[in-house]
């Protein structure tokens, strides 16, 4: 294993002059950064996925989209389409992917669109929706093509970025000096439980510079199962219960059926999987009598497979350790000033 990891480091060091290529270009002005008029919040990673990109623009969402006129804007991974797309009641996972369709069935207030080339998508939504207040956008850290009033970078507290490594040897998809365009850090996924001390020692790990504010954030579950109909998830105890999931990070999930005590088999495919027919003989001959635990946008797709499961998705939150109401003052005054 160590001798494969060590062939890594000459595709490592390439990656890492082509990415570090990209960003002094932008730097120096050779690229540009196409300016909006419209204030744009990006939410993004320096890692490859798993950090709680999607929770955290649903907060974002929830606590703003009462008071602005939001929309939120991704690439829609996986979906069958191309180009600008805007989500309608007729979307499904297919047309515009299987996180901004979840968003979309959560917020019927604020426009929902995908678009690979964000600076097109953020052009066609300003011309449709002239009275938009901001748009949100999800994993959008790399995408150096636009010019983000608020840059939010997320971390997790597993595996922060200045404990990783760029790819293939690590998850990382530039090196860790990108942190600097971040104007917020979220340390997510936090114990709820973390020590003052255990935050100080993270914070000075990070070598923020003046202009940058750091949060912490952990996940939760609601108690509450949510499908065709809904139940207290201590209604599981004794049940056979399957766990499918296709996410980047399953831990917080698995911890969590755990603690409260509930004995399952867990299936797990890879972040954003498309469920197939395959999917559906090995679940429906080898589970046919369990009760199917799932994530929200896993909870779309599996529906569309017509199994005869009962399937239930657990929510997730971001619920931050300190300081929430900071955290979104900091976003009110990007979109307002």
């Amino acid at each position: 294993m160590f001798f494969f990891k060590h062939l890594l480091y000459p595709l490592a060091f390439i990656f890492f002059v082509i990415t570090s290529l990209k960003n002094f270009l932008f730097e120096i002005n050779f690229l540009k950064s196409k300016k909006f008029d419209l204030p744009l919040i990006g939410i993004g990673n320096l890692s490859f996925g798993g950090t709680g990109k999607t929770p955290m623009s649903e907060f974002i969402i929830e606590n703003l989209n009462q008071k602005f006129n939001l929309a939120f804007l991704s690439r829609g991974y996986k979906r069958t389409t191309k180009g600008f797309v805007l989500a309608t009641n007729h979307s499904n996972v297919e047309i515009i992917g299987d996180e901004p369709f979840q968003i979309f069935k959560k917020f019927k207030n604020i426009k929902v669109a995908v678009d690979e080339n964000r600076a097109n998508g953020i052009k066609n939504l300003i011309q449709m929706f002239p009275g938009l207040d901001a748009v949100v956008l999800d994993d959008v850290f790399q995408h150096r093509s636009i010019n983000l009033k608020l840059n939010i970078l997320l971390t997790t507290y597993d595996k922060p970025f200045f404990k990783d490594y760029l790819a293939p040897i690590g998850t990382l998809r530039e090196s860790t000096k990108g942190m600097q365009r971040a104007n917020i850090i979220v340390v997510t996924k936090c114990p709820y439980n973390m020590e003052d001390e255990e935050k100080e020692l993270i914070i000075k790990k990070l070598s923020l510079k003046s202009n940058q504010d750091v949060f912490f954030s952990s996940v939760s579950y609601d108690e509450v199962l949510y499908g065709k109909d809904k139940r207290n998830i201590s209604q599981l105890e004794n049940r056979k219960v399957l766990l499918i999931t296709g996410i980047a990070d399953t831990n917080s999930i698995v911890e969590y059926l755990n603690l409260k005590k509930i004995d399952f088999i867990h299936i797990s495919f890879e972040d954003h999987h498309v469920y197939n027919q395959s999917d559906y003989l090995k679940i429906s001959r080898k589970f046919e009598n369990y009760i199917i635990i799932t994530t929200e946008k896993d909870f779309y797709k599996l529906s569309d497979l017509s199994l005869q499961n009962d399937i239930y998705y657990l929510k997730i939150k971001t619920k931050f350790l300190q300081s929430e109401t900071k955290f979104i003052q900091k976003i009110e005054k990007a979109i307002t000033n």
